[in-house]
């Protein structure tokens, strides 16, 4: 498949709450990503109800825009079945598609709503042209990569697949990386309510290895200190980094990618506003052929999402 540049490439923007949704259709986005309450890693941080989410559907057809809802959590065998006929009602509301990290959720979809769109989550960790055939044939219909993959690498992942690329332009390396989280035993002890879920409708939020609900305590992000019989040898963070590839939007377009995401249900309004109408003028700029100059200064910290 020759490189290309995608007809219509998409701007992904993220909505936590109806507010943030509004923010960022009136910055420009083409389409915006929330998350359905109780089902996705952001966890109450930038997840909608269900009547918020209808909210947020009606305001997005009012506009044109389309919206997907994540459901990229791994949900426990006694809530597969439930969570699957949850993805049919919603699908019925009109979303766009559905964005999920499950391998056996993702082919319980397709297989039971073959019309509907699925997404790959970064969640899934695809970094490769062979991940993205695994992910082709397990019946995705778009598949999300890190913005560490250079354009150049895009193209060639392109060049095998048929799968809409999407890229998360702008979001937070950690000394991990984003999807391969290397403390996938963190819990936090804290039943959460689950209305209407099998069980005793509740959930223990924590690693979504271990059956809890996968939201992200940013446990890598604390300081830590190293002691020995009672004596510090040291203490710090572990790095990470904010990555925004705004210059080089014309290069991925250019390498064919589909869909520009930004990372961020976790933010408020006024960020989303911010952050989704830079990368609309640098995609509109990128569009008429015309170099993107890099942001002039770092993004302000507050930008950086802690929620997916």
């Amino acid at each position: 498949m020759p490189t290309r540049a995608p007809a219509c490439p998409i701007l992904l923007a993220p909505a936590g709450s109806p507010e943030a949704a509004a923010a960022a259709l009136a910055a420009g986005a083409d389409a915006l990503y929330v998350g359905l309450k109780g089902w996705s890693r952001g966890g109450g941080r930038g997840e909608l109800t269900a009547e918020e989410l209808k909210g947020v559907l009606a305001e997005a057809t009012r506009h044109g825009r389309a919206v997907q809802v994540a459901c990229n959590t791994i949900p426990k065998p006694t809530e597969r079945a439930f969570l699957l006929e949850r993805v049919a009602e919603v699908a019925t509301w009109g979303v766009a598609g559905v964005i999920v990290n499950d391998i056996g959720l993702l082919t319980a979809i397709h297989r039971r709503l073959p019309s509907l769109p699925v997404t790959a989550s970064i969640g899934s960790g695809a970094l490769s042209w062979a991940d993205a055939a695994f992910y082709e044939a397990a019946g995705a219909s778009c598949l999300v990569f890190p913005a560490v993959l250079e354009p150049e690498e895009v193209a060639v992942i392109r060049r095998h697949t048929r799968l809409q690329i999407e890229v998360m332009v702008h979001m937070v390396e950690e000394f991990i990386l984003l999807g391969r989280c290397l403390m996938p035993s963190y819990v936090r002890l804290q039943p959460q309510p689950l209305p209407d879920a099998p069980g005793d409708g509740q959930r223990l939020l924590g690693s979504m290895k271990r059956g809890g609900a996968g939201v992200c305590f940013k446990v890598c992000q604390h300081p830590w200190r190293l002691e020995k019989d009672g004596e510090t040898w040291g203490d710090g963070i572990f790095p990470s980094r904010q990555l925004s590839r705004l210059a080089d939007l014309p290069a991925y377009l250019a390498a064919g990618v589909d869909v520009l995401k930004l990372q961020g249900r976790s933010l408020p309004a006024e960020a989303v506003f911010a952050l989704t109408r830079r990368f609309r003028e640098g995609l509109d700029a990128a569009l008429r052929g015309e170099p993107v100059a890099a942001a002039p200064a770092p993004l302000p910290a507050h930008w950086t999402a802690v929620g997916r």
